[in-house]
This record gives C-alpha cells, structure tokens and sequence, in this order.
C-alpha cells in the first residue's frame, strides 16, 4: 500500500477505533488544568486526557524538545477549546473534539500539530503574521458544516491577519493534509489569505454548496493569498471547487481529482492570477474558468498542461478572458463529451478509462487503468491526469513515543 492510500484509510481506522495508548506519563481528568500541566510538563511527556469537557485551553510561553502530546485516552472523548497565542512551542493534540473551536497566531507559537480530531460545527483559525516556516501542521482531522456569521468564512481560516501592506510576507509553514471538509455549512472548506501554504496531499472535500447560504460558499477560497500549493487532493459535490477571484501569485494546483461538482456554474473560478501551474489534474463534469474582473490585472505567467477533462471544459470568462498573452497551454487529454474549447498544443483526444469504472467514487479510482488514452502520454512521461504517487508527501512533524501495553478500551 502507498503512503497516499494509507491516509484515507488512517482516517476511517481512528474515528471508529477506540483503541488508545496506555503509554501515559500523565492521566488527566475533566476539570484538569491542561494547560497548566502541559507547560509543567517535562519534554517528551504524553498526557492523556480521560473523556469528557475540559473547557477551553489557553496555552502558554513554553518550548518542548521533544515536544509535549495531548492525547485522548478514546478517540474523540476528550473536548475541550483550544487557544495558542502566547508563543507556545511543541505541542501535539491528538484524537481531540474541539466543540470549542480553536485559534492559532504570534510569530513565536511553533512546532504545533492538531491530529485525528473533529472541529464539528466550529471554526479553527490560524492567524500567520509574522510566522516563517513555523511547522504547523493539521492532520486528518474532520472539520463539518460550521456556518460562518460574520468575519471569517472558512471552517479552517489561514490568513495573514493584520494590514497586508505593513504585514511581512514570510512562508507560514502551515500544511493541512489527510482532513475531511464537509458536507453542509454556509462556509468555505479552507479560507486562505496568507503566503506559502500547502494544502494537501490527501484532503477531501464534499458537499460543500452554495444553496440558500447568505455567506459565500467555496471548498477552498483564496483571498490575499500568494505561493499557495493545493496538491493531492478529492474535491466532489462542492458548488465551487476552487476560488481564487481576486489575484495571487506563484500558484500551484496539481494532482487533484475534481469530481462531479454540487451545481452547474464554474466550479474553478480563477483570475488576476500571476503565475500559475495547473497541471496532472482530473476533471470529471467540471468546468474550469480563468479570467479577470475589470479593473484588476489580466492573468499572467500560466502553464496548462497534463490535465485530463471527461466531460469537462476550459473556460476563458470573465472582463478579461482567458489565462494570458503568455499562457502555456499543452497536453491535454479531453473526451468527445467535454467542450470543444481548446487544449492547447499536442493534446490528445479519446475517453480515458479509470482503475475505479467509469464512474469513480474515490480519489485513486481516477488513476488510469493500463491502456487508457493518456497512459504515459503526458510531456514528463507520466500519465495525463492526477498522479496519485506524484501527490506532495509531507514527512511526518514528529517522532511519537512508541505506545506500551496497547489495549482496546
């Protein structure tokens, strides 16, 4: 089995295994200061949390090295809120329900993981002013139908915070992979307005519709974001896949698998964008549109190519259609049911055929099956389309403790 398609499977494994670690230095109860404990705690210490509330936690000025790990003794047992805005440094919470939502932000909070936990109807915000490469990571946990009412609509809000025109530009070193987002809510997926962040490999997003919200309604919006990496993802039901509307630079959508979306309109909405690849993606009933509203600039510096289109379509719209005077568009791989729209140089036509049917339902269903049009056909060699081996892996933040005496509780 690949890494790939051992993060969907982790997944499925935790939220319905109760199985737990007995390798506890700390066993605390609801009531239990957590906080207090974690920054008394020596580094390397696993404090296990008994099920049940413990309010919201409010973390400290610490540094752990090895870090600190915060772990429900049965998954999802312990809830509790979480606030990490003092310059807390090395930290896991693991197997955790935050009912109470969380909030992350200063330049010295570090070293930071959340995994294998459930946001529920709340919100995780994450504030990247003044972070540089500050390793936080968000890890299959599962974040559902939040509806936003007023200031950020993300389930998962990453933006730079403060005036972009005095806030540094720095890569955050945020990195959201394995989580599920959806289905349900009157929010967007994942709100980004910061610099450098990698969304994926392995993130799902379902069901996430505009319907009869008021608030605007994306899988993933981008908003004042630049060098963000969306790589390796599923993305299916959802009434916009991806929306970056007003600007970005230095983009990257790679190894996605879009999936028959929610609703017919344009389910990629991409303008004043410059610099951008989009490449090695699937696209099955979707519609993918580029161009800029007037009064901002034109798209610039795009490289199309590898992509694979069933019943599917490159759309030039906007005030300022199109993906520029300098768009690189090659080896496209479109089906006789997709749009006649161009595809650029050296593509190829036919109806590809999937690991998965014709009608996948999983994202390494869309790997294509030997003798499929686009098999190794793309101009690295490799095949046209999502490339599930491809998908940008991230090495694991940590080195837990390995559990003793593990038991089913």
């Amino acid at each position: 089995m690949n890494k790939t398609n051992s993060y969907f499977l982790v997944l499925s494994f935790f939220m319905t295994s109760e199985l737990a670690y007995a390798a506890c230095d700390q066993t605390l109860s609801p009531g239990a200061n957590v906080a207090s404990s974690v920054a008394a705690a020596p580094a390397g210490t696993t404090i296990c949390l008994n099920s049940g509330s413990y309010g919201t936690v409010s973390l400290g000025t610490f540094t752990k090295n090895p870090r600190v790990i915060v772990h429900s003794v049965t998954a999802l047992g312990a809830t509790m809120g979480l606030q990490i805005q003092n310059g807390a440094n090395g930290v896991t919470f693991d197997g955790i329900r935050f009912s109470g939502g969380g909030f992350i932000s200063k330049a010295a909070t570090k070293n930071i993981t959340i995994q294998n936990s459930d946001f529920g109807t709340s919100q995780l915000v994450i504030l990247t002013a003044n972070l540089n490469n500050n390793n936080i990571l968000i890890d299959n946990n599962k974040f559902g139908a939040f509806n936003a009412v007023g200031g950020w609509e993300g389930r998962l809000q990453i933006s730079r915070g403060g005036d972009p025109q005095t806030v540094p530009i720095a890569v955050s070193g945020v990195v959201v992979s394995n989580n599920t987002f959806g289905p349900g809510g009157c929010s967007d997926g994942i709100q980004i307005g910061a610099h450098g962040v990698k969304v994926g490999p392995g993130n799902t997003f379902t069901g996430i519709r505009q319907g009869s919200c008021t608030a605007h309604v994306d899988a993933i919006q981008g908003y004042g974001q630049s060098s963000t990496v969306i790589d390796g993802n599923y993305f299916v039901g959802n009434t916009i896949h991806v929306g970056f509307y007003d600007g970005g630079s230095s983009e990257t959508i790679t190894n996605n698998v879009f999936g028959p979306p929610g609703d017919n309109v344009q389910n990629l909405q991409l303008g004043a964008v410059r610099g951008m690849r989009l490449a090695h993606n699937s696209f099955r009933n979707t519609i993918a549109a580029y161009g800029s509203k007037a009064g901002n600039s034109p798209n610039s510096g795009w490289i199309i190519e590898n992509n694979l289109l069933v019943n599917s379509d490159f759309n030039a719209g906007g005030d300022q259609p199109g993906c520029g005077s300098d768009c690189i568009m090659r080896y496209n791989l479109k089906d006789s049911q997709s749009s006649s729209n161009p595809t650029g140089t050296n593509s190829v036509l036919g109806s590809p055929t999937f690991v998965g049917g014709s009608a996948p339902t999983t994202y390494q269903g869309y790997q294509l099956a030997p003798g499929s049009p686009g098999k190794n056909a793309a101009n690295d060699g490799k095949d046209i389309g999502a490339l599930l081996t491809d998908a940008v892996t991230t090495p694991p933040l940590f080195s837990p403790k390995a559990p003793k005496n593990l038991r089913a509780r």
